[in-house]
């Protein structure tokens, strides 16, 4: 089972249940400039961080003429990032949830790392995170942030809520699913310096041993 979350310009994310396909293997449906520029921002965003996000940049990613962009985003640079940051976080819960459906909490962990993973082993430039990117942000725009902690909080509400499907206690469901986002971003960035996908594997590894002690209890 494969579901195509969105489409888009070269950051076009297409989720399979167990593996994250390669932008370049779809042909997107939806060109209109409005995306190709939203998905050239969070390129950039994943790969810069908002600092180095130029909205010349932008245009060139998104193959849109550099005047469309107020056109599309009234806000100029910091709507572009802040709505980047929130397709990443409603395109990963899709997937999360779509996982969580089709093959359980383990595997969802495996398929969680592997989105993360593919970013730094078949990009050259070790794309990060925008929402991590956004994040990072915080004292220069208060409302990339916001949106930052609104993903990473929509990522943890269907693990969690899985975990109190299985009995875990609500508090307990809670912790371990932030425990998921905190690991699996902070090996991304070990990852990227690394230019290695190890880092993500051994978290993966390490939550699901995590998770199996959690619901032997």
């Amino acid at each position: 089972m494969t579901a195509v979350i969105h489409r888009g310009g070269d950051y076009t994310m297409t989720v399979g249940i167990t593996r994250l396909v390669d932008a370049k293997a779809v042909e997107p449906t939806r060109r209109d400039g409005r995306d190709r520029l939203l998905n050239g921002a969070r390129k950039l965003l994943a790969e810069k961080g908002y600092a180095g996000m130029e909205l010349r940049d932008v245009a060139v990613s998104g193959k849109a003429p550099r005047g469309s962009i107020y056109h599309h985003f009234p806000g100029g640079k910091k709507q572009l990032a802040v709505e980047a940051a929130e397709l990443e976080g409603r395109e990963i819960r899709a997937a999360i949830e779509s996982s969580l459906a089709e093959l359980g909490l383990a595997e969802t962990l495996a398929t969680f790392g592997e989105m993360f993973r593919r970013r730094v082993k078949d990009k050259p430039e070790r794309l990060g995170c925008p929402c991590a990117a956004a994040a990072l942000a915080r004292p220069e725009d208060p409302a990339l942030a916001a949106a930052a902690t609104a993903a990473f909080e929509s990522w943890e509400a269907p693990i969690a809520a899985a975990l109190r499907e299985e009995g875990v206690a609500a508090a307990d469901a809670a912790n371990f699913a932030g425990l998921v986002v905190s690991t699996i971003e902070g090996a991304l960035v070990r990852a990227r310096a690394a230019g290695d996908e190890a880092p993500l594997a051994s978290a993966v590894a390490g939550l699901q041993q995590a998770l199996q002690a959690l619901l032997d209890r």
